[in-house]
C-alpha cells in the first residue's frame, strides 16, 4: 500500500483505546478500506475523520464502569461541582477571598503595566536621548529638563557622524478659539517638522513627513478634534490661539498605543516660535531637545565631547558669571521615572511607588492563596474517608490529584470571572478614589499572557499542596478510624497565618505613618500666610500690559486685602542664577524671585534685618534685593553685615543692586527639599498675581477678580488656583500612597481573617472530643473560646514581631526622601496599635467561629468520636 494511503495513526490509536477489544480489528480494517477508497477525493481528511467519529458511538465504546481507570477516578466535572456544593460555606469563602485578591491584583496590574511601559511604543526608543542641563546649588548638583532653541542645530552641526536627527518640543498654554468655543488649554505643544518621523506617535489622518511642514500647521488629538469640531471633519479647519495666531488643522492623531512622557492635546509647528528673537537665545530655556543616536558607542562619544561643545558656545558666559552649566544625555526610556529633574515639563512617575504597589499586589495575591490553602487543609479531615474509599476502589494518587486540582481550578475560574466583572464595574470608582486614569484592555496579548501566568501561578501556589495532601492519605488508617498525622501540616498552616498577619500589620502601620507624614506636610508652618490667597495667571499679552491697572482695580475693593505680582509662587517656579556680592570672592548660587513692593507684607514674611521694599521710596522702583537667612549663611556673614552690600547677576546683566533686607527662611519649595538660598528682587518679569481676599467674602472676591480680568483682557477666560490647592498638589503622590495603603491594609486584614477562620475551623474539628469532655467537666463557653483563641493570639504576636522591624525599616527609608519629616520615634505607639488591632480582629474572628463548638451538646461530640 502506498505510504500516503496509510490512515492517520492518531485515528487508529483512538479506536484501540476507546473501542471494545473484540471490535478493534474489524473497525481498523473498515478504516483502512475507507481511506484507501476515498483517499484521493476532495475534503478526504474531513470525510475520514467524520467516519472515525461515527465509529465512536455508545455500542462500540468500552465500558469503564468499576474499572481501575474508571470515570470516578479521572477528572469528573459533575463530581467537582457536587463537592463544591456539598461544602458551600468553604467554597463561598474561597471564591470570595480569591475574588477580592484578584480584583486588587488585576487593577494594580493594569495601572503598573501602563506606568512601566511608558514610551515603549516608539520604534527607535533605544536610540533617542533627551538633552539635560546639569547645574549645581552651592555644591549640590541637579539636572534641568529644559534647554533653549539653538541646542538642536548646534548638536547636529558639531556631531554630524553621531547624531542622526534632532527634535524639539516646546510646551505652552494659551487660549484656543473655534467659533463660539473658547478654552484655555495648558497642554499645547510646539514641535519641529520632523516630530512625527522622529517619534512614533500615530497619525489617523496626515503624512508624518509633511503634517507640520507649514508654519501655521496644527495636529489635533482625537479628543481635541471632538471637543472643538464635534462630528464635523476638522481637516483644513481654522483655529485661533490667543486671539492672534491662526492655524490650519493638517492632521489628526490616532489613539496612542501606550502612555507617553509628553502631555499634549494639540501639536503646532515650532516655526512660529522661531520668528521671535528670544527663541535664538542660549539662556532662554523652556523647550525639550531630543537627539537620535544609532548606537550606544556613538552616544558615549557624544557624551565624552559635551564639555568642549558647551564651552564653545557658552564659555564666555561661564567665565563672566563664575559658574558653568554642563550637559547630559538621558535615554528616552529613563525620562518618565527620573522625577528628580527640575524645571521639567515632562510627565513623571515614581519608581519607588511602582515597586511598593507591585509588592502590595503580590502580598495581597499570596494572602488569598494562603487562605485557600488553610481552608483546604481544614476541610481535608472532613474528606479523609472519601479519599480512603476512592483509593480502595482503585483510584490512583495521580488521578486524585487531578480531581482535587480541578476543584481548585474551578474555584479559581469562578473567582477570575467575578473579578473581571467587578474590575469593569468598579474601575471608575477606583480611578476617582485613587486619582488615576487606568484603562482596562482585556484583549491585549500581554494581558492574556498575564492572566494565563497568573492562573498558573495561583494554581501552583494554592492548589498543588492541598491536592498532594488529600491524595496522600493512607486508606487503611482512615477506614479503621485511625488518627491522621498532622504535625508538619499544623506547622505549615501556622506559618501561613503568621505570614498573612505580618503582611497585614505591616500595611496597617505603613498606612498610618504615611498618613501622619502627609498631615505633617499639609499642617507644617511654611513661614508665610497662605490663607485666602488666590493665584491668577497673567497668561496673555493684554492682561500683562494692564497688570498695574488690574492690581489697582482689585485693591480699590474692600473684598480684596492685598495683591502682588510675582515671577513664581510658593511651591512653584523659582529660577536660579549666580550672584556676586561685594566683599565675597566666590560667586553664590541662589534661587530668584522677581516681585513688587507688596509681596513680603502680603505673605506676612518676617524681616530679621534691614527693611522691606517700600513704594514710598522712589529708589525702590529700581532693582533692590532682599535675601533669606539661608543665603546669608551661604555667604558666611551675619544678616546685619550683608545690609548695604552690592549684589550683581552677571547672567542677567544686573549689577550693583543694594541688599536692603534679610527675611526669615520660608518654604518657597516642596518640603521634600531643604530651604535654598533665595534672592527676592523688586521689578523684573511677572507671570502671576497673588491676591489675598477677605476670608468672610471669598465668593464675591472671586467674582470681582473675574470681572476685572474680563474687563482688561476681554475674550480671555481667567485661570486661577487657590494657594492651598497649589501646595496640596506638591504632595499628591503621598496622598495617593496613603489611600492605597489604607485600602489594601483593610483588604489584607480581611483576607487574613479568612485564613484564621480556616485554622479555627480545623482546630474546633480536631479537638471536638476534648472540648466535649471539658464541657462535661464544667468548662464554660468563655473558657473554651479562650482555650482555642490562645494559640491564635500567639500567632498574631509572632506576626507582630516579624512585621514591626520590617515596617520600621521601610518607613525610615521612605521618610529619608523628605528634608522635613516626622520623627518615627515619636510614633512608636503606632507599631503597638497595629499589632493590637490585628490581635483584636483575630480574636473576634476566632470567637465567632468557635462559639458554635463552645455551646454545642458535649454528648454528641463524645458519641461521634
Amino acid at each position: 500500500m502506498p505510504k500516503d494511503l496509510h490512515p492517520p495513526r492518531l485515528s487508529l490509536k483512538l479506536v484501540r483505546w476507546l473501542c471494545k477489544q473484540e471490535l478493534v480489528e474489524e473497525l481498523e480494517g473498515n478504516l483502512h478500506e475507507y481511506y484507501t477508497t476515498h483517499g484521493q477525493s476532495n475534503f478526504k481528511g474531513l470525510k475520514y475523520w467524520y467516519q472515525v467519529l461515527n465509529y465512536l458511538r455508545p455500542s462500540t465504546l468500552k465500558s469503564f464502569k468499576n474499572s481501575n481507570s474508571g470515570s470516578m477516578f479521572i477528572f469528573n466535572p459533575v463530581l467537582t461541582f457536587r463537592n463544591l456544593h456539598r461544602n458551600k460555606s468553604t467554597s463561598l469563602i474561597s471564591i470570595f477571598g480569591f475574588t477580592l485578591g484578584l480584583v486588587a491584583t488585576i487593577f494594580l496590574y493594569f495601572y503598573l503595566s501602563g506606568e512601566v511601559t511608558t514610551d515603549d511604543f516608539h520604534t527607535n526608543k533605544n536610540q533617542i536621548y533627551r538633552v539635560l542641563r546639569v547645574s549645581e546649588m552651592n555644591g549640590t548638583p541637579y539636572r534641568i529638563g529644559v534647554t533653549s532653541g539653538p541646542y538642536a542645530e548646534a548638536l547636529k552641526t558639531d556631531f554630524p557622524s553621531d547624531i542622526e536627527a534632532t527634535a524639539r518640543a516646546l510646551p505652552e498654554d494659551g487660549l484656543v478659539v473655534v467659533g463660539e468655543k473658547r478654552f484655555v488649554e495648558d497642554n499645547l505643544l510646539f514641535a519641529d517638522q520632523n516630530f512625527f518621523e522622529f517619534f512614533s506617535y500615530p497619525l489617523k489622518t496626515g503624512n508624518p513627513e509633511t503634517v507640520l511642514s507649514t508654519v501655521n500647521a496644527v495636529v489635533l488629538t482625537q479628543a481635541a478634534a471632538k471637543k472643538y469640531f464635534g462630528d464635523e471633519d476638522p481637516m483644513g479647519q481654522v483655529l485661533e490661539v490667543d486671539n492672534e495666531f491662526e492655524f490650519i488643522v493638517s492632521g489628526i492623531m490616532d489613539e496612542l498605543p501606550g502612555e507617553t512622557h509628553i502631555d499634549f492635546s494639540m501639536i503646532f509647528s515650532i516655526g512660529l516660535m522661531e520668528r521671535f528673537e528670544w527663541f535664538g537665545g542660549w539662556w532662554n530655556n523652556g523647550l525639550m531637545t531630543y537627539v537620535k543616536i544609532p548606537t550606544p558607542q556613538q552616544a558615549q562619544n557624544v557624551t565624552n565631547n559635551l564639555v568642549p561643545f558647551i564651552d564653545k558656545y557658552m564659555g564666555e558666559d561661564f567665565a563672566r558669571s563664575g559658574k558653568r552649566i554642563d550637559l547630559e544625555l538621558e535615554p528616552l526610556t529613563d525620562v518618565y521615572f527620573n522625577d528628580e529633574t527640575r524645571y521639567d515639563p515632562a510627565r513623571h512617575g515614581n519608581i519607588s511607588s511602582i515597586l511598593t504597589l507591585a509588592a502590595v499586589a503580590i502580598a495581597i495575591l499570596f494572602i488569598a492563596c494562603f487562605n485557600y490553602v488553610n481552608l483546604s487543609i481544614a476541610q481535608s479531615f472532613m474528606r479523609a474517608k472519601e479519599v480512603g474509599v476512592r483509593k480502595v476502589l482503585g483510584g490512583g494518587k495521580s488521578r486524585l490529584i487531578v480531581q482535587f486540582l480541578s476543584e481548585s481550578f474551578l474555584i479559581l475560574l469562578l473567582s477570575l470571572i467575578l473579578s473581571v466583572g467587578l474590575c469593569e464595574l468598579l474601575n471608575p470608582v477606583f480611578n476617582s478614589y485613587f486619582g488615576l486614569d487606568v484603562t482596562l484592555q482585556w484583549f491585549d496579548i500581554n494581558v492574556i499572557l498575564f492572566f494565563i501566568g497568573l492562573t498558573s501561578l495561583i494554581l501552583l501556589c494554592a492548589g498543588v499542596y492541598p491536592a498532594m495532601l488529600l491524595s496522600g492519605f493512607k486508606p487503611v488508617s482512615i477506614l479503621r478510624g485511625g488518627k491522621l498525622s498532622s504535625g508538619k501540616r499544623v506547622g505549615l498552616r501556622k506559618a501561613l497565618v503568621v505570614t498573612q498577619f505580618a503582611i497585614s500589620i505591616f500595611l496597617i502601620v505603613a498606612s498610618i505613618l504615611i498618613g501622619v507624614q502627609t498631615q505633617y506636610l499639609n499642617a507644617k508652618d511654611l513661614g508665610f500666610n497662605k490663607e485666602a490667597l488666590v493665584l491668577v495667571d497673567l497668561n496673555n499679552s493684554e492682561i500683562r500690559e494692564n497688570r498695574e491697572r488690574f492690581k489697582e482695580k482689585l485693591l480699590a475693593n474692600s473684598n480684596i486685602i492685598g495683591a502682588s505680582m510675582v515671577s513664581g509662587e510658593p511651591g512653584g517656579f523659582h529660577d536660579a542664577s549666580s550672584f556676586r556680592v561685594t566683599g565675597i570672592d566666590a560667586p553664590t548660587r541662589m534661587r530668584t524671585l522677581f516681585t513688587d513692593t507688596e509681596y513680603i507684607d502680603l505673605l506676612n514674611i518676617d524681616i530679621i534685618a534691614g527693611r522691606n521694599f517700600s513704594k514710598e521710596l522712589t529708589t525702590d522702583e529700581e532693582f533692590r534685593v532682599i535675601i533669606n537667612e539661608r543665603a546669608v549663611q551661604e555667604l558666611g556673614i551675619s544678616p546685619d553685615e550683608v545690609i548695604g552690600r552690592k549684589i550683581s547677576m552677571p547672567g542677567w546683566d544686573i549689577t550693583d543692586v543694594p541688599v536692603i533686607g534679610v527675611v526669615a527662611d520660608y518654604h518657597f519649595n516642596t518640603l521634600k527639599d531643604a530651604i535654598e538660598p533665595l534672592a527676592i528682587l523688586s521689578g523684573g518679569f511677572h507671570r502671576k498675581m497673588l491676591v489675598k481676599m477677605n476670608m468672610h467674602n471669598v465668593k464675591d472676591g472671586l467674582l470681582l477678580i473675574d470681572e476685572t480680568f474680563d474687563e482688561l483682557a476681554p475674550g480671555f477666560p481667567m485661570s486661577y488656583q487657590f494657594m492651598d490647592d497649589r501646595l496640596a498638589e506638591l504632595y499628591e503622590n503621598e496622598q495617593k500612597q496613603a489611600r492605597v495603603f489604607s485600602t489594601f491594609s483593610g483588604l489584607s486584614i480581611f483576607l487574613a481573617c479568612l485564613g484564621i477562620f480556616g485554622l479555627a475551623t480545623y482546630s474546633a474539628q480536631r479537638r471536638q472530643k476534648e472540648l466535649g469532655i471539658r464541657k462535661v467537666l464544667g468548662a464554660t463557653a468563655q473558657q473554651i473560646i479562650g482555650l482555642i483563641s490562645r494559640e491564635f493570639v500567639w500567632l498574631v504576636i509572632v506576626a507582630s514581631v516579624v512585621a514591626v522591624p520590617v515596617a520600621w525599616y521601610f518607613i525610615s527609608q521612605w521618610l529619608g526622601g523628605y528634608a522635613y519629616r516626622i520623627d518615627i520615634l515619636d510614633y512608636w505607639y503606632v507599631f503597638v496599635v497595629g499589632g493590637m488591632l490585628a490581635v483584636v480582629i483575630a480574636l473576634i474572628t476566632v470567637a465567632f467561629k468557635t462559639y458554635g463548638a463552645a455551646i454545642s451538646d458535649p454528648t454528641e461530640s463524645i458519641r461521634n468520636e
